[in-house]
């Protein structure tokens, strides 16, 4: 058992800590720097390339997994919670060009972070939140019953988020196919509010109701969300569509931000929460709709190709030269065609279009998707020793090589059951001591100075699983599962 529990804080552990981490993070490059000592680039202990330039030999050398990336650039190891989830961002985004399917076919399941691999945001006590795609806030009314059915029957709390959409929380695995199911039948998707992608896009009512309305800010934001559904990037991002400049959709506060004009739509980029909020910097101005959507295909694109590990747009821009040279910068690359890039760029886009699937569906059609989000039958046992026999030796076979699965014992307990590349099986508890949840079967396998660990879903502690001790607090540990043959 755990030598101690820690009490988790209602942020999680260092709440505070973690959002001022990219702000320690300048300050100590900028010292280092200065010292004359190089940090190293590489992403982790894994790769010595960075996000962008793993994204490059994957889309340059049509790379289709991460097991021939590792063989090829790797520096040894099982990858770990740092890489595995980035090279799965990387392939989702080139998914259409490399033709390798949904994020959760074959190898991609096991990069998966718990959210992207259960198509559903991790909650603090270990159920998950299910918010379908509301384009633009339009909704019907026979939707709205459907969602608020769906909550009812399943006991869900309900709330309206800050992208004008319903969300119901309180779900747990194995009721979220169930769920998909019926809010399918509604004429729901997924609007993959787990996931580094897009999350929706805001509008006012704009020229289709207030009488200040200069542009139909529904309908573009509407068309912007639909256009860029499921687009895997560097870090999450948002959008808003003001239909005038009273900005009643806070378009300056988004990633991508637009406001109607008199003389057409103006395109603001780059605006965007976090530890450091910045307002969006003014691309381009006075622009007709199909204008509009080519400079937003390119700067999404390019944004894709060159920015780093869960770099926000707002921190893209800092580092391309802030209000100033990065805007500039921009418009040479992205109006002027400077590198030369822009029809690629459009391209691409168009690609990613043509290949959208609803990924909620795709997993309801999967049967062996769907297998996930169950429990592996391990036999009646009694908590500490898992006998496998023949019939469970056949299920621990089946495990997927770095991607655990929960196994429920005899008194209850569940236990977290992986499998590495090498065919070695290991057990632990799967209760996460710092946050009190069963979910430590749901994070990300890897390896660590050529440790085998587990990193917990909540806050990517990372546990040894030969022997249960957390490397990162050596007093806090799970329980052993013994695996007997």
């Amino acid at each position: 058992m755990a030598k101690r529990s820690p009490s988790p804080s209602p942020g999680g552990p260092d709440f505070e800590g973690q959002q001022l981490k990219p702000l320690r993070a300048a300050v100590l490059d900028a010292e280092l720097a200065a010292a004359g000592i190089e940090k190293p680039r590489g992403l982790c202990e894994h790769f010595a390339l960075t996000r962008a330039e793993i994204y490059e030999k994957i889309r340059t050398e049509r790379i289709r997994g991460f097991s021939e990336l590792l063989e090829a650039y790797g520096e040894g190891g099982e990858g770990c919670a740092v890489c595995r989830p980035v090279v799965a961002n990387v392939l989702g985004t080139l998914a259409p060009d490399l033709g390798i399917g949904h994020i959760l076919a074959g190898e991609q399941a096991a990069l998966q972070d718990s959210n992207d691999l259960f198509l559903a945001n991790l909650q603090k006590d270990g159920t998950y939140s299910v918010v379908p795609r509301v384009a633009g806030g339009e909704i019907t009314a026979e939707q709205v019953i459907a969602l608020g059915e769906a909550a009812r029957d399943y006991g869900l709390y309900t709330k309206i988020t800050g992208a004008q959409r319903i969300g119901l929380f309180g779900v747990r695995k194995e009721q979220l196919p169930d769920i998909w199911r019926r809010l399918g039948g509604a004429g729901f998707e997924s609007g993959q509010a787990y996931g580094k992608s897009l999350r929706a896009v805001k509008s006012c009512v704009g020229a289709r109701f207030c009488r200040f309305g200069q542009g139909d800010s529904i309908q573009l934001a509407m068309d912007l969300e639909l256009r860029y559904r499921g687009l895997r990037t560097p870090h999450k991002f948002k959008g808003g569509v003001s239909g005038c400049l009273r900005e009643c959709a806070e378009a300056r506060g988004k990633d991508i931000g637009v406001i109607a004009t008199a003389n057409g739509w103006t395109l603001y980029v780059s605006g965007n929460g976090g530890a450091t909020p910045r307002h969006a910097d003014l691309l381009a101005s006075d622009l007709s709709t199909a204008e509009l959507f080519a400079l937003t295909d390119r700067f999404l694109m390019y944004y894709i190709r060159t920015g780093e590990r869960l770099e926000r747009t707002s921190a893209w821009m800092e580092r391309l030269g802030g209000s100033t040279a990065g805007p500039e910068h921009l418009r040479e690359v992205l109006i002027e065609d400077s590198l030369g890039i822009c029809a690629e760029l459009e391209a691409q886009m168009e690609r990613h279009v043509s290949a959208y699937e609803d990924e909620w569906a795709a997993v309801l059609e999967d049967p062996v998707a769907l297998e996930r989000f169950g429990t592996v039958d391990f036999g009646t046992v009694d908590f500490g020793t898992v006998d496998l026999g023949t019939a469970s030796r056949a299920a621990a076979d089946a495990l997927e090589p770095g991607r655990g699965r929960t196994a429920v014992l005899a008194d209850g307990t569940r236990a977290a059951v992986f499998k590495d590349r090498a065919g070695e099986v290991y057990a632990v508890g799967n209760r996460d001591p710092f946050s009190g949840a069963d979910v430590i079967a749901n994070g990300i396998m890897g390896s660590r100075a050529g440790v085998p660990v587990v990193a917990s879903p909540m806050h990517k502690q990372e546990f040894d699983l030969r022997t249960g001790v957390c490397l990162d607090d050596p007093e806090v540990s799970l329980p052993l599962v013994e695996l007997r043959p």
